[in-house]
């Protein structure tokens, strides 16, 4: 007759087996969330990213002349060129620099109102420009063709997992100029 219960061996092989389930289980999580992490950084780089580029892109597109920089090759932080607005031309600036809590950022003046910041700051969903590494170049005059180069990174210091870089590079050709 067999007495009822588990000996110690087969609770000992129970217990090996729920803790590598365990183990191989808590990993798989891990990592999945990790993923999921890396990629939504990875989104909000790129959204953010995407609306500036296209934001600068349409209007310098449409404009009817670029002032700054005044010669062609020249590599600057600032872009100023001309649009109308009801037939009447208006100066528009774009420029890289920080903000007041030191993230790159682009900012965008029309006329003479205030600067406005384009680019998000929020430590979790913001983007820090790398005004260093970011540029505008004129590359020609007649028609004026721009060179935009814009390096994107998420503001603060995150850990590895968290890391997300974004490089956007476009050229433009002001119609307005032909």
């Amino acid at each position: 007759m067999k007495p009822n219960g588990f000996t110690l061996i087969e609770l000992l092989i129970a217990v090996a087996l729920i803790i590598i389930v365990t183990g191989v289980t808590g990993d798989i999580v891990i990592s999945l969330v990790r993923g999921y992490n890396k990629t939504q950084v990875t989104n909000e780089i790129e959204q953010n990213a995407n609306f500036i580029m296209v934001k600068i892109e349409k209007e310098l597109r449409n404009a009817t002349a670029v002032t700054n920089p005044a010669t062609a090759g020249s590599q600057v932080k600032k872009i100023v060129f001309s649009v109308e607005v009801e037939g009447l031309p208006v100066q528009v600036t774009y420029e890289l620099k920080t903000d007041a809590t030191g993230v790159g950022a682009v900012f965008r003046q029309e006329g003479d109102d205030a600067d406005l910041q384009l680019s998000n700051n929020d430590a979790v969903s913001g983007v820090d420009i790398s005004v260093a590494n970011s540029y505008f170049i004129l590359v020609s005059k007649n028609p004026d063709v721009v060179q935009i180069h814009l390096e994107f990174s998420q503001v603060g210091s995150p850990v590895q997992s968290f890391v997300g870089n974004l490089k956007l590079d476009t050229t433009v050709v002001v119609r307005g100029t032909y």
